[in-house]
């Protein structure tokens, strides 16, 4: 009897402990471990579902990248079925990490809603708004900038008010500012941000919105400072992969055509190889001026195997070419 009354305590306790590994010490190896014991001492199927969620955030952060797909096509399988939002965005976000846009898109045309009671609503209505923002990543991605900037003004204008959402959408614009030629806006808009209400493992990506926006604006010494502060705050293997790109971006923007190629090679040899088509395509670039024109070719055939659904990959395409090339939908 004794130990049925501790079971579930004990199940909360270390459920909070994986919670805490995966979103603020980034100690993935450690959520799996939890995770299986957490299976092993009976949790029932609402427990069983937040583990996998679990499992897919920490295969994916640890490059794990075809185990964590697997796992999320059940996830947006599962969501359906039982209608929650919260399952749907963790196959969103890894879709999106794995280059899979169409297929993150996709969870989002094929939802079916279900009513739900008024002690549910306020949640569905925080779920549904951070699945629907995170889908910003995707529609940029596959080249529509203003097709994201619209769906982030729609998530603002939504009644959610979580102080991750609010403060993850900040970020977000900073970022399409940055990346259509509003650097001193985008800085204005990180100002606003408090890196305090966004989860330990993203504060990477704050610094690298960061260098964004100083690279916009052409400041290549503090754009290059950020990114390695963000490089040292990474703890998901996406996060590292990623500043290694931003460093080339500088330098290549810089006009320091080897050290840039260092930077990009840094990056297409690490263990993540999802996205990046942009960083790719701009390694090709910087390799056809440095006069390497087969290594170029090799660059750009990367972005058509690694990112195959971005808008990077039509500019390899063309680069290559290739005036056939079919950009791969949603199972493709």
């Amino acid at each position: 009897m004794i130990v049925v009354l501790l079971r579930q305590p004990l199940i909360d306790a270390l459920f909070a402990l994986a919670e805490e590994c995966s979103f603020h010490w980034g100690a993935y190896r450690g959520t799996l471990r939890l995770t299986r014991a957490i299976g092993m001492l009976g949790a029932d199927e609402v427990m069983r579902r937040s583990l996998r969620q679990l499992q897919v955030h920490a295969h994916e952060a640890l490059g794990q990248t075809a185990r964590a797909v697997e796992g999320a096509r059940r996830l947006a399988d599962e969501a359906r079925t039982v209608g929650d939002w919260s399952l749907a965005n963790t196959a969103i976000n890894t879709f999106i990490n794995a280059g899979l846009y169409q297929e993150a898109l996709e969870v989002e045309r094929r939802w079916e809603p279900r009513a739900v009671d008024d002690a549910e609503e306020l949640g569905a209505d925080e779920e549904e708004a951070l699945a629907r923002f995170n889908l910003c990543e995707a529609l940029y991605n596959l080249g529509d900038w203003e097709a994201a900037r619209e769906r982030l003004r729609a998530v603002e204008e939504s009644p959610a008010g979580e102080p991750l959402l609010r403060h993850a959408i900040l970020m977000q614009r900073a970022w399409i500012q940055a990346h259509t030629g509003q650097g001193t806006e985008a800085l204005a808009t990180l100002e606003r941000l408090n890196r305090e209400d966004i989860p330990r493992v993203y504060w990477s990506e704050v610094a690298f919105t960061r260098a964004a926006a100083l690279l916009a604006l052409r400041r290549y010494d503090e754009a290059g400072n950020e990114a390695r502060a963000g490089l040292k705050l990474a703890r998901r293997v996406a996060s590292t992969r990623n500043g290694l790109f931003m460093l080339g971006h500088v330098a290549l923007a810089a006009g320091r055509l080897e050290e840039a190629a260092r930077h990009f090679e840094a990056g297409a040899v690490h263990p993540y190889k999802g996205q990046g088509g942009g960083a790719l395509l701009a390694w090709g670039d910087c390799l056809e001026k440095l006069g390497r024109g087969e290594r170029a070719r090799e660059a750009w055939r990367l972005v058509l195997e690694r990112d195959s659904q971005s808008a990077a990959a039509r500019e390899a395409a063309s680069r290559l070419g290739f005036t056939g090339w079919h950009v791969p939908g949603a199972g493709g």
